[in-house]
């Protein structure tokens, strides 16, 4: 069959690839040009397609992305197609089905997925599979890769979605919160919650370690999350001896370059930090015992890291799951800007969007859909409004990169006044009442960038940017 270039959508979801080959496209046009033949592209027709705030029907291309590019470039206004089924689908009941339909074609030919593609997609997956509906030898058939390296690159996901209610309440305690808090968050007495705290013996997962089995299992075997089980094991340790079992390693100067998150703590979320960052923040600016307050926290990487480090924690965020009880809704809405935490922090930890960047991955009511000058002064009404609800030795922890809209632009003709900068943030910091202590380079991950799009930027002088900081201040 023969369908209309127009209609096609790319829809990055259904996409198994990080991005696509500028290399491969080009290499395309060259064979076409040469009277080279190409197979026909996969799609799917779908319903109940989101589109903006509606629904509509659309054409899914599976397989044959770099195809559909090179026909689109050449100016070719149709393609040769297969359908994968010949009936639409619903697209909200099968996209997980047409994900791994895609991924299964793109292992076998052309640019094939690569390990970190195929570890993404089981991650993402699995995120949102809460009822085990694909198993590790469904994925493992799907993506080509073994099961027991599905079951590895899942086994954090799966092990926090069978949490139990017992170690739920074990880890809201560790946490900090009151007995009341906890009995009400899952459903049972006071009393029997202080019992479940008082029956956790931390000798259980020595004794396990001892007969070989990693923490993983452990985890699994307990039904309890990693960052708990781990958080049992290191009980006891100093801060310096949990960074070492944690295999992570100490950074002693003011730059952490941190390439990878850990796995093991925090979901997969849009913008997810590294785990190894807010550990060197809380070894560095707080003390055991200590409330950190996450006031957007996301996949709950935060509240991971207090759990290792014996830090109390008190997290909230527009996006709320079943599975991370501890994250609390709260928005935080410009216009009455209001704050939910009765107990004044000893440090607040702070990640909010990095202005848009991954504006299509936040929820509609995120700050990163604000324009530039409403963005800055939401930034400027949440640190006026944290600095009179903290104490004067209260430490603030504030992460964010630089924002230059460099794409497709040569760095002698960017505009600097759409940008935002580490100085607007420093000088917000200053004009609602916050003294800047200490400016630590965080960098984001250049291996982001692939080789080819490296080059292009090359060749057009194109300046990327993977600054990032984590600013500490302390009320001046």
């Amino acid at each position: 069959m023969q369908v209309n270039i127009s209609d096609l959508t790319w829809d990055q979801f259904i996409y198994p690839r990080a991005g696509k080959s500028e290399k491969t496209i080009s290499a395309y046009v060259e064979a076409l040009v040469i009277g080279a033949q190409f197979p026909p592209i996969k799609i799917q027709r779908v319903f109940n397609y989101a589109d903006g705030d509606q629904t509509t029907e659309a054409i899914i291309i599976l397989d044959g992305i770099h195809r559909w590019f090179m026909f689109k470039e050449k100016g070719i206004k149709e393609i040769a197609a297969v359908e994968w089924k010949d009936e639409p689908l619903d697209y909200e009941k099968n996209k997980v089905a047409l994900l791994l339909e895609s991924a299964a074609c793109n292992i076998s030919h052309g640019d094939r997925l690569s390990a970190s593609d195929k570890k993404r997609i089981a991650r993402d997956i699995a995120s949102t599979d809460l009822e085990n509906k694909w198993t590790g030898s469904d994925l493992a058939e799907k993506l080509g890769a073994s099961q027991p390296t599905i079951n590895r690159w899942i086994s954090d996901i799966r092990v926090r979605q069978k949490a139990s209610r017992n170690t739920i309440i074990v880890r809201l305690s560790r946490l900090g919160w009151s007995q009341e808090e906890i009995a009400g968050a899952a459903g049972v007495s006071r009393t029997r919650a202080s019992e479940i705290v008082g029956n956790i013996h931390l000798s259980i997962i020595d004794t396990l370690l001892s007969q070989g089995h990693d923490m993983e299992y452990i985890a699994r075997h307990y039904n309890m999350d990693l960052a708990l089980a781990w958080s049992l094991r290191l009980e006891g340790k100093t801060d310096q001896e949990k960074f070492k079992e944690l295999g992570w390693g100490l950074r002693t100067w003011d730059q952490w370059s941190i390439n990878e998150c850990d796995d093991r703590f925090g979901d997969n979320w849009p913008g997810r930090i590294p785990a190894q960052m807010v550990g060197h923040t809380v070894f560095y600016f707080s003390r055991p015992g200590d409330l950190v307050f996450d006031p957007m926290a996301g996949g709950g990487v935060v509240p991971d890291v207090c759990l290792l480090f014996g830090r109390k924690c008190r997290s909230f965020d527009l996006s709320i799951r079943e599975n991370r009880p501890e994250i609390q809704y709260h928005h935080w809405d410009s216009r009455n800007m209001k704050w939910p935490l009765a107990k004044k922090p000893d440090l607040v930890f702070f990640d909010p969007p990095y202005y848009s960047k991954k504006a299509d991955d936040y929820d509609a009511e995120s700050i990163s859909s604000l324009p530039r000058q409403e963005y800055l002064e939401f930034l400027e009404h949440f640190f006026t409004l944290m600095h009179k609800h903290t104490k004067k030795t209260t430490r603030l922890a504030f992460v964010n990169a630089d924002w230059r809209d460099f794409q497709n632009t040569p760095a002698l003709s960017e505009s600097p006044d759409g940008a935002v900068l580490i100085d607007d943030y420093l000088n917000l910091l200053k004009a609602s009442g916050w003294k800047r202590t200490h400016i630590i380079q965080v960098p984001l991950s250049s291996e982001r960038f692939q080789a080819h799009v490296v080059s292009a930027m090359q060749k057009k002088r194109i300046l990327g940017v993977t600054s990032r900081y984590l600013i500490m201040a302390k009320k001046a």
